[in-house]
């Protein structure tokens, strides 16, 4: 039965397909799953608990089903626009709009479990299907910054996935993407140089991406006309957009002394229920960064780092900063200051609440207070 829990992406996903089937304003039925996973997950427990899935081939079918089930999410949607194509009438801002949202949540959530999960595989399959789900939230080379910057200088200033103190969710998302396109190309660059190709070479990284994109979004445009062309690519640049805050809630505030060795107390979990399942274990967050090779059913939770709620609970409260910074992030990061930094890390963080604006609460007792 343990592996009937990470079923539950195919199952948001499937109820988007069905949406876009029944039509009219059903669309919006892929974006309502995030109410249900929200309230159970906020109302819930805190799952410590160990989910053993000894048959691992069992545990990777909903990995790569999650690709096929996602173009059916755009076939889907194809149909319904190409219906609503041939209907004389125009189609309500309200639906395109739920249509958007729609494909913009499921082209997320799940859609960067799977594909983080896969990325850190060591076959050649798992990482070819990790940058073709890629492509639903517009960026199929996600791998390379995440497995060559991110997990090695997380914590830190040069980690564009790391979230200073002070900023809110809608200018992390821009400076990460930033961030994580400038690391992308200036790891192609040294490849470039090493191998002798071009950068923009036809089986380069760079030009297969675009092709991966030219081809899905062109389909679309084919079969369902410019409307649907301009929906379907709204939702994919919502998708990123919610892929860079999921990295915001993930790591917003922790600091770590570039060099140093990291460990769990620099990375926050995320154990609500909801969270851990359809996230693949990827809140299952410290653990993971103490072997990021090791597969998602093999992680383990553990409480000895620093603690979030609800990783949905995040994202709302995020939605508006204030509550976001008074009721979640300055709360548990002044724990972290007094609780799990170091006399070094103490010192980076006066430094980062000052930059930030928030109050210096290190300042009688740096070393020593506890909360």
């Amino acid at each position: 039965m343990n592996y009937l829990r990470y079923y539950l992406g195919a199952v948001i996903v499937s109820l988007g397909i069905i949406g876009f089937l029944l039509g009219d304003f059903w669309v919006w039925l892929g974006l309502a799953t995030f109410i249900p996973l929200l309230l159970i997950d906020v109302i819930a427990k805190t799952d410590t608990k160990v989910y053993p899935l000894p048959t691992a081939w069992l545990a990777e079918v909903p990995l790569y089903l999650h690709f096929f089930l996602m173009l059916g999410l755009y076939a889907a949607f194809i149909y319904w626009m190409s219906l609503e194509q041939q209907a004389a009438s125009n189609t309500p801002l309200t639906l395109l709009a739920g249509a958007a949202l729609s494909l913009g949540w499921l082209g997320a959530v799940p859609s960067l479990p799977v594909n983080h999960e896969l990325m850190h595989r060591r076959s050649a399959v798992g990482r070819l299907f990790a940058t073709l789900i890629g492509t639903f939230y517009f960026d199929p080379t996600r791998d390379v910054a995440h497995v060559h910057t991110h997990h090695i200088h997380l914590g830190t200033a040069k980690d564009s996935d790391t979230c200073p103190r002070g900023k809110t969710v809608y200018s992390f998302i821009f400076s990460a993407i930033a961030g994580s396109m400038k690391d992308f190309l200036e790891m192609e660059a040294t490849l470039s140089k090493k191998t002798k190709r071009s950068m923009f070479s036809p089986t380069g990284r760079i030009m297969r991406a675009a092709y991966q994109i030219v081809l899905l979004l062109g389909t679309v445009y084919w079969f369902a006309g410019p409307t649907a062309l301009f929906v379907a690519l709204i939702g994919m640049l919502i998708s990123r957009a919610l892929v860079e805050a999921f990295n915001y809630y993930q790591h917003y505030g922790l600091l770590r002394v570039e060099g140093k060795k990291y460990g769990s107390q620099h990375i926050w979990n995320h154990l609500k229920p909801m969270s851990r399942t359809i996230s693949f274990e990827i809140t299952n967050h410290n653990d993971h960064h103490m072997d990021s090779y090791a597969p998602y059913y093999e992680l383990k939770p553990t409480l000895d780092g620093p603690q979030m709620p609800s990783l949905f609970l995040c994202f709302l409260t995020g939605l508006i900063p204030p509550i976001w910074f008074n009721y979640i992030a300055k709360p548990r990061l002044k724990n972290w200051d007094f609780n799990h930094a170091n006399a070094e890390e103490k010192e980076l963080a006066r430094q980062a609440n000052k930059a930030a604006g928030w109050p210096d609460w290190l300042a009688d007792n740096a070393d020593t207070k506890t909360i």
